[in-house]
């Protein structure tokens, strides 16, 4: 993968999903970690997923879809549990705040939403809340 094809703040803008962020840095990480997990593959050049979500809450700690992502791989990896992971219930919790506290997208409020109900097992509802 070629970090300067990963798109910026306005590449996202131009394809009508702009992103709760105005770090460029944050964007294209944001776009490596999407790119990495389709592709289901850890390019060690980004530092691979792991390298590249620390990164991501370097670039904007407050970047809203930064901790969607991050939190919502981390639940879909059924490694862990909020109910048994205090550290994951706090970033389930961190990301809904941050959402809560920031103008978002209706779009960023729905998978803001649905890393809530899916840290609650709420796999059904996810569906409905975001049709």
């Amino acid at each position: 993968m070629i970090a300067s094809s990963f798109r910026d703040c306005q590449a996202w803008k131009d394809e009508a999903l702009p992103l709760s962020t105005s770090s460029n840095e944050a964007s294209k990480l944001y776009d490596a970690i999407l790119t990495q997990y389709v592709k289901w593959r850890n390019d060690e050049t980004l530092g691979g997923i792991e390298g590249c979500i620390s990164a991501i809450q370097t670039a904007d700690p407050n970047f809203v879809m930064g901790h969607v992502i991050s939190t919502g791989l981390e639940l879909v990896a059924t490694t862990s549990s909020p109910r048994l992971d205090e550290r994951l219930a706090s970033a389930v919790r961190r990301t809904v705040e941050l959402a809560s506290s920031q103008d978002i997208s209706p779009r960023e409020k729905l998978h803001v939403r649905a890393v809530e109900l899916f840290s609650h097992g709420n796999c059904w509802f996810i569906f409905h809340a975001l049709c």
